[in-house]
């Protein structure tokens, strides 16, 4: 992949992206400064720029809490004063945050105008939806553009067909798309389901969503089915698995590079990477 990888391996930007992950604390971001963001910011004309926006939030008491970890709205409000700054030299800047049963990673991007100008940070957390998937060990977060669909084990197919979200049905809505939403959540209740277990079956959800995709992507919606598996220890008895699955409508006018968390074509259903 081209570009650069972040959060453990489990995230990559795109050429024209400079990243400075946060997890040294104030330490790390005030003592070193990584080859390529120097390089861009040399280009640019923003070093100064960027060294006052290092020394403000390493002054400022309220961008880590009392147990040492970033407060990410402070740290947000801290860029919000050098957006400009930066924008005017054609960079824009993101405090992005990945959560996983592994922990959480933060990193900074620094997002060349003239290179990457379409890119989009999908995990930017100052463009975030509010809707999540609480697992047993983590919770994910989506972004503006991207609408969620969760397929709970209990009830999950009475409730497909009760009520639909309110960002996918925003997404759905404004697209069009309501006639095509409407068949793929009949074929998911009617189809994918085990035949005897009831429960839902990943390889059979993975075929409807993609034979539906077509319906969708005519409009510039593309959609995924995610999941996520999890092992719960009962300690000396033993332990199970819970799992959770979810449907993603993203909007590629607002998401042009997004790419889902847990995407089931790309993560096997026994994964146990977080």
């Amino acid at each position: 992949v081209e570009g650069t990888v972040v959060a453990d391996g489990n995230h990559a930007v795109p050429k024209g992206v400079a990243v400075e992950e946060l997890n040294s604390g104030k330490k790390g971001l005030q003592e070193k400064c990584p080859p390529d963001l120097k390089e861009l910011l040399e280009k640019k004309g923003l070093i100064a720029v960027y060294d006052d926006l290092v020394k403000s939030v390493v002054d400022a008491s309220r961008t880590r809490n009392v147990f040492g970890r970033w407060r990410d709205q402070e740290f947000v409000s801290i860029i919000d004063q050098f957006r400009d700054l930066f924008a005017s030299k054609g960079v824009k800047v993101a405090l992005c945050k990945r959560e996983s049963g592994s922990g959480v990673r933060r990193w900074l991007e620094f997002i060349d105008v003239d290179i990457a100008g379409m890119y989009v940070p999908q995990y930017d957390v100052a463009n975030l939806s509010g809707q999540v998937i609480k697992t047993m060990y983590a919770t994910l977060k989506f972004p503006n553009g991207v609408g969620v669909e969760e397929l709970r084990q209990m009830g999950g197919r009475k409730r497909l067909k009760e009520k639909i979200p309110v960002q996918v049905e925003e997404i759905i809505a404004r697209k069009g798309l309501m006639d095509a939403y409407d068949a793929l959540i009949l074929a998911i209740v009617n189809e994918g389901a085990g035949k005897h277990t009831k429960m839902w079956n990943i390889e059979k959800l993975k075929e409807i969503v993609h034979s539906h995709q077509p319906n969708f992507a005519v409009k510039g919606v593309e959609v995924f089915v995610s999941h996520k598996q999890e092992y719960v220890s009962h300690g000396q008895y033993g332990g199970h698995h819970e799992y959770f699955r979810w449907v993603e409508f993203v909007d590629r006018e607002l998401q042009p590079n997004y790419h889902p968390q847990r995407d089931a074509d790309s993560k096997s259903e026994k994964c146990v990477i977080s």
